[in-house]
């Protein structure tokens, strides 16, 4: 049991400094800050979808058809999105009850979902832009899954990689604008498909060349898609979003040759821990309250109000979520949904 534990303690490393790169772009978004070197932890998200890529094929091999996969994926993710979404609500009604403005119900209702983007329904919280992404491809994983199809990932994954590199280099941006808007996940597809290689790698142990020329190309794919990935383009430039792209590419290569034990410490596996409460709580009670209360009200210098305020209360709040809701609940709405499963099925 030991050693499963410290299997992948380089992956929930990884997840602690991805969501610490965020927090910290958004700390210093808009700000002077930001040219220090945090406007590069909008990449965050690029390295969040590589890690999903990995974990979702492990998830697969803990799970016996489509039913289990759909019950881990919801007991897994639900919990603290409704906490962390809840908790923003509440924020939001405090705000909105000071300057007399309507209480935007059907946006908490539409938000709770996770599928705002389709309802129309705008995010109550920055952050939750990347959740219907990750939510496509757990629907297209689960499509290959239950059809049998994961074997044929590898052509799969090459040819959309390559068929959105050439819709972005010939259709009209008004086109390719209505088409991400209709499936988000496509500008990320190479981050997605380079994460199942990464664990091929990892889980065959083999020096397989073939990997990690996919992965090359994936690379490529994917710094080629700059301008459409996410927010990136809105902070950084072209080359910066390629060397942070290149450098989590290398990061997880050590990671799956046993390299990167150098980055587990006991402070990144807190981080990572609580890295999905940290990453959805963060960004409204920071920079929406926190820090601009602190500055504008009290005075407070920025670095002060972000390093020795915001931060330790957005993770203070991450780990409660994540202790207090996401470890008990998650349990437990897993196995109330197999029994309701089982029940149905007798």
């Amino acid at each position: 049991m030991k050693d499963r534990v410290n299997r992948f303690q380089e992956l929930d490393a990884l997840r602690g400094i991805a969501s610490i790169l965020v927090v910290l772009f958004h700390f210093t978004m808009r700000r002077q800050e930001a040219q220090l070197g945090f406007k590069l932890g909008t990449t965050g998200v690029d390295l969040f979808f590589i890690i999903s890529g990995f974990v979702i094929f492990m998830s697969l091999t803990k799970v016996k058809n489509s039913r289990d996969f759909i019950i881990n994926r919801i007991s897994r993710l639900y919990p603290t999105y409704w906490t962390c979404v809840s908790f923003t609500f509440i924020l939001v009604i405090v705000s909105t009850f000071s300057t007399h403005g309507n209480i935007p119900y059907l946006r908490y209702l539409g938000n709770m979902t996770m599928f705002q983007h389709y309802l129309r329904i705008p995010d109550l919280d920055g952050p939750y832009w990347t959740m219907i992404i990750e939510m496509i491809f757990y629907i297209a994983i689960l499509f290959l899954f239950h059809y049998k199809l994961t074997k044929y990932l590898k052509p799969i994954g090459l040819t959309l990689s390559f068929v959105v590199v050439v819709l972005c280099s010939f259709l009209k941006s008004d086109l390719l604008h209505k088409l991400f808007l209709a499936i988000p996940l496509l500008p990320f597809i190479p981050l997605f498909f380079a994460g199942t290689i990464f664990y091929r790698i990892y889980t065959e142990k083999s020096k397989n060349l073939g990997n990690y020329v996919i992965l090359v190309i994936c690379l490529v794919c994917q710094i080629f898609l700059y301008k459409y990935s996410g927010r990136s383009s809105d902070y950084i430039s072209h080359f910066e979003y390629a060397l942070m792209v290149t450098l989590y590419f290398l990061l997880f290569t050590l990671f799956v040759n046993g390299k990167l034990k150098f980055i587990v410490s006991g402070v990144s596996l807190f981080l990572g821990k609580i890295s999905f409460a940290l990453y959805l709580i963060h960004q409204k009670v920071s920079i929406g309250f926190i820090i601009p209360i602190l500055m504008y009200k009290f005075k407070f210098n920025f670095w002060i109000a972000s390093l020795l305020f915001a931060l330790p209360i957005v993770i203070g709040l991450a780990a409660i979520i994540t202790y207090f809701v996401e470890v008990p609940f998650s349990q437990k709405m897993k196995e109330s949904l197999r029994a309701k499963f089982s029940s149905i099925e007798a």
